[in-house]
């Protein structure tokens, strides 16, 4: 997810304004974009930024909304590139102390924009399942402002103005009783409310609170889901403590992150050395490309030394020059065609910057021998996923490094839903197509570390390592709603949709050998065959 594009992602709708409208048709398209900041345009080009923390001080100073946006647009523009990452937008912000990334293209014009709380989402999925708590973030945390029911409103804008917090807390006794954020403030100055009004008239309530032992995936998912960039944290007796914002979670994560990804990228390396293709890890200096790690597949065929080898050590020079320019520009590349002595190699792989020192990005790069005679031992000629064969010589590899280090990996075996009516009303090439168009959907939906294979006729294996039985059950529920809106063309008139059903076993939990395991797999499956087809059973 860190390797999208921005401007794949970047959202420019009631985002900007030309620099000589008016501050209230500004202030309007805040309170309608929710993003709590509208970009300034001269032309076509961003020229200057308002947040809802300028309005903020704008309102408190009492300036005229009659003015042109153009008088109070100070701020330093930060702007990236389209062809940035997500990974190097939310460095950025992190580096900037910022809360909003301004996306252009090459000639400098506004593409849209993309917020911390978007950048958020696109985090690992994997370490929202950590057990990091509230309270290991509330140790940077200031104190706690608030104002009373009783308050009027312009205590509130000159909290917020002295201070330069988003928002103020309502309490009665120590408990939040609402909450004004310069969101409310902003909408509050669209509709000409007087700033002598008590908060208790305008205050959002009830409050979203949080307590300092809940996890924090749940306080970002909640964030998230309600479009709010904070939570009040109460101690157990309900009384307020503090609050968290969305800048709070991205600027302690990053420590975390970084150790999460570091433990993640060793984990990955074993598990992608039971794969057969061979994989290499690529660093890119500037000056030069060199090797710095290879799975035993690399290792086994070429050997060793190519370590802290330039890349083209082992690749053919003049096509490697063509694939560091494509990987560099576009990010990635998939399915090159290369010859290697007397073997024909399929490489694929992807480029991520790192921005730090010592180089410039890292490579990852798999390499799969399509020599007819290794191919067939591996990959369903049909689909070109894994075979039956495979996915049963991965599984015992797979049992063995899971018991060793105690690890959860979980097993989904899925049968499309009346097949026979596909090859019966269609054709039986239309119910090929069926097939090739589900193993490229699961192929795109799971993890590059998961293994997708046909098991046999239309059914299908995954094989989820490091997964437990709920992620794996909430996985497949995703591949479902994405199945179930997918038209696959079977000829130039006709097009079908198909459903599958799934059943998941876990280890350890669901049995500790192989056949445990498929056989409860099996059974799930049939299970949800049962129970009406098109759906997931776990249990």
């Amino acid at each position: 997810m860190l390797n999208l594009l921005l401007k794949d992602i970047a959202q420019k709708d009631k985002l900007f304004v030309p620099a000589g409208a008016q501050l209230k048709r500004l202030i309007h398209l805040m309170n309608e974009n929710q993003k709590g900041v509208v970009v300034i345009l001269e032309g076509t080009k961003p020229a200057g930024i308002l947040t809802e923390r300028d309005i903020v001080e704008i309102l408190y100073k009492g300036s005229s909304l009659d003015d042109p946006v153009r008088k109070y647009s100070r701020k330093t523009l930060v702007t990236t590139r389209g062809e940035r990452t997500v990974a190097y937008a939310l460095n950025l912000t992190l580096e900037n102390k910022i809360r909003r990334v301004i996306v252009v293209d090459d000639s400098g014009d506004f593409l849209g924009m993309v917020t911390l709380q978007d950048l958020l989402k696109y985090l690992e999925e994997d370490f929202y399942r950590l057990t990091i708590k509230v309270k290991h973030i509330l140790t940077k945390a200031g104190r706690l402002l608030s104002v009373s029911p009783d308050d009027p409103l312009s205590k509130v804008l000159k909290t917020m103005y002295v201070n330069r917090i988003s928002s103020v807390p309502v309490l009665k006794r120590s408990k939040p009783v609402g909450i004004i954020s310069e969101k409310d403030i902003l909408r509050l100055a669209g509709e000409n409310i007087s700033l002598g009004s008590p908060v208790r008239d305008y205050m959002n309530s009830p409050v979203d609170t949080a307590g300092p032992d809940s996890l924090l995936v749940e306080v970002v998912e909640v964030m998230n889901s309600r479009n709010i960039r904070r939570m009040v944290i109460v101690d157990a007796k309900g009384q307020a403590v503090n609050i968290v914002t969305i800048r709070d979670v991205v600027e302690n994560l990053e420590g975390d992150y970084n150790k999460f990804m570091e433990r993640k990228l060793r984990s990955a390396k074993e598990i992608l050395n039971l794969l057969p293709e061979m994989l290499m890890e690529v660093t890119d200096t500037g000056k030069e490309q060199l090797i710095i790690w290879v799975n035993d597949k690399v290792a086994d065929r070429f050997g060793r030394s190519v370590l802290d080898k330039p890349v083209t050590s082992l690749l053919p020079g003049d096509t490697w020059k063509n694939i560091y320019a494509t990987l560099v520009q576009l990010g990635k590349i998939e399915h090159i065609k290369l010859k290697i002595g007397e073997s024909v190699y399929e490489l694929s792989g992807f480029y991520l910057s790192t921005y730090g020192n010592m180089e410039r990005g890292r490579f990852q790069l798999i390499m799969r021998d399509v020599t007819e005679d290794i191919k067939l031992t591996t990959v369903d000629p049909l689909t070109d996923i894994y075979n039956r064969r495979f996915l049963n010589g991965f599984l015992v590899k797979e049992l063995e490094r899971s018991r060793r280090l105690d690890r959860h990996f979980s097993i989904v075996i899925s049968d499309i839903d009346d097949f026979k009516g596909i090859n019966d009303s269609f054709g039986h090439p239309a119910g090929d197509i069926a097939l090739k168009s589900l193993a490229g959907l699961l192929t795109k939906t799971v993890r590059k570390l998961d293994v997708v294979g046909r098991y046999g006729g239309d059914e299908f294996m995954l094989i989820l390592p490091d997964t437990d039985g709920q992620t794996a059950c909430t996985i497949i529920e995703r591949l479902m709603e994405k199945m179930n809106s997918m038209e696959i063309p079977v000829s130039q008139k006709v097009r079908i949709t198909i459903k599958a059903s799934f059943g998941i076993a876990s280890y350890p939990e669901d049995g500790s050998s192989l056949d445990d395991l498929l056989v409860a797999a099996d059974n799930r499956l049939y299970k949800a065959k049962s129970e009406g087809k098109n759906r997931v059973s776990s249990g």
